[in-house]
């Protein structure tokens, strides 16, 4: 059984961010209602997420993230996207 260990707010722009995730399973919500996000592990290769190497989440979409990781890069496809990152424990 799993736990809400914290939950992200995120503005996010063209730019890449870095989220630490500490290899926790987590969901990622697009708040947004026009910009998708982009999201992949963040690797020693050092690749942001961009639209062109990331998983995309259309407007409105979340999903839970398929893999463990230490960190997810995650970008948007506009200024000032809303997005949220919650990270689950277990009980």
């Amino acid at each position: 059984m799993k736990k809400i260990d914290s939950i992200r707010a995120l503005t996010l722009g063209t730019s890449a961010e870095t989220v630490r995730v500490s290899g926790l399973a987590c969901m990622v919500q697009n708040n947004s209602e026009s910009a998708s996000v982009y999201l992949k592990e963040r690797r020693a290769d050092g690749a942001d997420a961009s639209e062109s190497n990331g998983w995309r989440l259309a407007p409105g979409e979340r999903t839970a993230v398929p893999f463990t990781a230490l960190d997810l890069s995650l970008a948007a496809s506009a200024a000032g996207t809303d997005v949220r990152v919650l990270l689950l424990d277990e009980l």
